[in-house]
């Protein structure tokens, strides 16, 4: 997903000299081709015949479909695969030394299976309600638990090429572009604002989402363990965290790959080393999560409400301390990358660009010399004229429905 912040969880700087020291150009906007992209506007680059140039945006784009419809579409998908679709409340479940040997539903059917995939949501049915496995929190770290959900028919609104992210009183707020709807939330902290409080600060900046609120509430952190014995948890019943970076969307592809290379490999007879081996994977990319998530939060200084300035004093990034330290003695300097995770999935770039924008504290100055000035400024420039001719949403919609038009 590719995302503009506004109201300060991701700053576009103008002036050329920081107040920390370090060196920042002053067409943030064009500093890629995505940013630039989205700053005029526009979905894709133009290809010299005229149709959307896909490719060159390097992967770093996905498409938003309604949930319900996505829903209709695998349900479709497998049924043409063979998949047996057996609906019911489950009442209870039978255990053995492997795990689960049955789960009984309330009309008294029985299911018998050698292996149970737990997609029970927050409830973690089999997870946490029969393994009884842990919950880790990450209550320390990330302090938002509830969100309230909102949304409109698009009347006049242009389709935005990106996801929104605004900085709220309390928490932020999404914006999610569909053709025909947009949809909206805001994720807030409980303890610094009432559900009622939340919804009027959320109405007043969107007068267009429904009268009667809908709350969601939930805890960010995971199942210590998501593989136990025969039983795999995929989805929220594995783990949860708000939807800042859409990283649970990650998660999920993430964990059914994981399974299905497991299953692959081990000839679909999975040893106790191998379930070992996906949770130590598992618990080090929640990890990570977290302490990305919590940058936005630590060193944000654009909004002064008590929910940042707790962010400020109190959000706990000890998992990634040595970095941090490294930053302030030396800033953007591209050796950090020995102190950022390794296999996770927003990149070096990804930390250093939490950092500089919102100027986490840094020691040691970087200067440009002006050969370099002048390729940053090419650079850009070559970005801006890209995304100014480039494909805006409507018409990217019109041509990939023409039946000329084909997906590579």
């Amino acid at each position: 997903f590719n995302f503009t912040f506004d109201g300060g969880l991701d700053k576009q700087y103008r002036e050329l000299k920081l107040p920390n020291g370090y060196y920042c150009m002053d067409d943030a906007d064009n500093s890629s081709l995505c940013s630039a992209l989205m700053d005029a506007g526009k979905a894709f680059p133009r290809r010299p015949d005229g149709l959307p140039f896909i490719d060159d945006v390097q992967g770093a784009y996905s498409f938003h479909i309604e949930n319900a419809n996505l829903v209709q579409a695998l349900e479709a998908e497998c049924l043409e695969n063979g998949i047996k679709f057996i609906e019911g409340k489950m009442v209870r479940a039978e255990q053995c030394d492997t795990g689960i040997s049955a789960i009984c539903l309330e009309d008294n059917q029985r299911i018998e299976a050698d292996f149970f995939v737990d997609a029970s949501g927050f409830r973690g049915e089999l997870i946490s309600g029969v393994m009884d496995e842990p919950f880790v929190s990450f209550n320390k770290t990330l302090f938002c638990d509830r969100a309230v959900v909102g949304g409109w028919e698009r009347t006049d609104e242009p389709i935005l090429p990106y996801t929104i992210a605004e900085q709220m009183d309390a928490g932020w707020s999404w914006q999610i572009e569909h053709e025909h709807f947009i949809n909206r939330g805001y994720v807030f902290c409980s303890d610094l604002i009432s559900d009622d409080e939340a919804y009027a600060e959320f109405k007043r900046k969107n007068p267009k989402i429904p009268d009667t609120p809908r709350v969601v509430p939930f805890v960010s952190g995971y199942r210590r363990n998501g593989w136990v014995k025969n039983v795999f948890a995929v989805g929220n019943s594995a783990g949860f965290v708000e939807p800042l970076e859409a990283s649970g969307l990650m998660v999920i592809a993430k964990q059914c790959e994981s399974l299905a290379d497991v299953l692959l490999q081990s000839g679909l007879e999975p040893t106790e080393s191998m379930h070992k081996a996906y949770n130590q994977i598992q618990q080090t990319d929640w990890g990570v999560i977290r302490d990305f998530l919590g940058l936005h939060y630590k060193y944000n200084t654009a909004v002064d409400t008590p929910f940042w300035e707790l962010c400020r004093n109190e959000t706990d990034l000890s998992g990634i301390q040595g970095m941090l330290e490294f930053y302030e003695e030396n800033g953007p300097s591209a050796m950090i990358s020995h102190h950022v995770p390794s296999e996770n999935d927003f990149g070096t770039n990804g930390f250093l660009a939490m950092l500089i924008n919102n100027e986490a504290p840094c020691k040691k100055r970087v200067e440009l010399g002006q050969h370099e000035k002048q390729l940053w400024n090419k650079r850009c420039s070559d970005f801006k004229f890209k995304a100014a001719i480039g494909v805006d949403v409507n018409e990217l919609l019109t041509i990939s429905r023409d039946p000329r038009w084909k997906w590579n």
